[in-house]
């Protein structure tokens, strides 16, 4: 078995940490404490350097002119980008169009997947509720149809990332009628947030950068022809949202950013080298896990359980490298001259966000426990 990433994989991380360290890391100081987005202009100005760089796009399939590196790819490009405390912009950086949308019809491919992986529309992940957050299953907003060729939406959506900034959102109701075709009838829309019923409420402020939005829809009418697959199919696609999520968006930033943070302590001689050499050992398990779990699901297989393992671990742990780090530099760890305070800030919605670490330990039981996944599985 070789162990060694593509050569075309390998090149792109190289390229891409060349990119982070010039046009990224030199933008941290300028980032507001509390808070990650670039004024418009020069977030305009940032996509056309990396494209520029040939660096856009790489991880999308070729059928939609994109790179096709796959999700072994878009690990390697994002724990580049976990260099950098500014990693959130990588949602800019042409990595990570909505998946879910390669499932889309081919006209809502045209108006939707397409542009934004062009990079001229954007879109939202709308799912979790006031009512229900872990238990994606729970989702109450309604979505009736009219008669006349339309959906009527009414509910609420919280925790929405980036909504005040997108184009459209992908948006999960309940067509009721569709209860007994699919996890309780949920069915995903698309839906552009200039749609006349959904207001944007309020944007909620956390301890990190992220400022995710709380949505309304009230009589909010939808075409049909916006309706992604069949009433009821949506839970599915849900799921390998959540999957790409647990491998590729999460686990990599985590493992750049655990990296830069422990290199720094050692460079600065900070560091205690006994604590330092385990959590060492522990990142580079991480790693390979995460190489591991993309190069199975590029495969196509089955890899729910090593997602939620993966999850849980590189999450923690980039957590638990960012607390020692500061402990290791005292006062100055704290301090806003490095960028390790900010790391911990940002990185501990990853335990929370897409499935706390309690909801990971529970699917890996649950999998265990029903035989759907073995202790000998890898």
């Amino acid at each position: 078995m070789d162990f060694r990433l593509p050569p075309e994989v390998a090149d792109a991380r190289r390229r891409m940490r060349a990119f982070v360290e010039a046009e990224l890391v030199p933008l941290e100081p300028d980032l507001p404490p509390f808070a990650s987005a670039l004024p418009p202009a020069a977030a305009g100005t940032l996509v056309g350097r990396l494209k520029a760089a040939g660096l856009w796009a790489l991880a999308v399939p070729r059928a939609y002119g994109g790179g096709g590196l796959g999700l072994v790819g878009l690990c390697a490009l994002r724990e580049a980008l976990g260099h950098t405390t500014a990693w959130s912009l990588a949602r800019l950086l042409g990595t990570e169009p909505p998946i879910l949308l390669y499932d889309a019809g081919e006209e809502q491919r045209r108006r939707y997947l397409l542009p934004a992986i062009r990079g001229e529309r954007s879109g939202c992940f709308a799912l979790t509720e006031p009512e229900a957050g872990s238990d994606a299953g729970a989702i109450a907003l309604r979505a009736v149809p009219d008669g006349a060729g339309q959906y009527v939406l009414n509910g609420r959506k919280i925790f929405t990332s980036h909504a005040d900034e997108a184009d459209f959102a992908l948006v999960f109701g309940v067509v009721p009628e569709a209860g007994a075709a699919g996890a309780g009838g949920i069915t995903m829309f698309l839906v552009d947030m200039d749609t006349p019923g959904l207001r944007i409420v309020r944007r909620i402020e956390t301890m990190g950068g992220d400022r995710p939005c709380e949505l309304v829809f009230e009589d909010c009418r939808v075409p049909a022809a916006q309706r992604v697959g069949d009433p009821g199919d949506a839970f599915a696609l849900a799921q390998k949202w959540f999957v790409c999520d647990r491998i590729a968006l999460q686990p990599p930033i985590c493992v750049g950013a655990a990296a830069r943070c422990l290199a720094l302590a050692l460079r600065e001689g900070v560091a205690v080298p006994g604590e330092a050499g385990l959590l060492a050992i522990r990142l580079a398990a991480v790693r390979e896990m995460l190489y591991h779990a993309a190069w199975r699901a590029d495969r196509g297989e089955d890899v729910r359980h090593e997602a939620s393992l993966l999850k849980a671990t590189a999450t923690t742990l980039a957590l638990e490298v960012t607390a020692r780090v500061m402990d290791w530099f005292g006062p100055a760890g704290m301090g806003r001259a490095l960028p390790v305070e900010r790391y911990h800030r940002d990185l501990r919605r990853f335990t929370i966000a897409a499935g706390t670490f309690e909801i990971q330990q529970y699917i890996i039981a649950r999998g265990l426990l029903r035989g759907h996944a073995g202790i000998d599985v890898l």
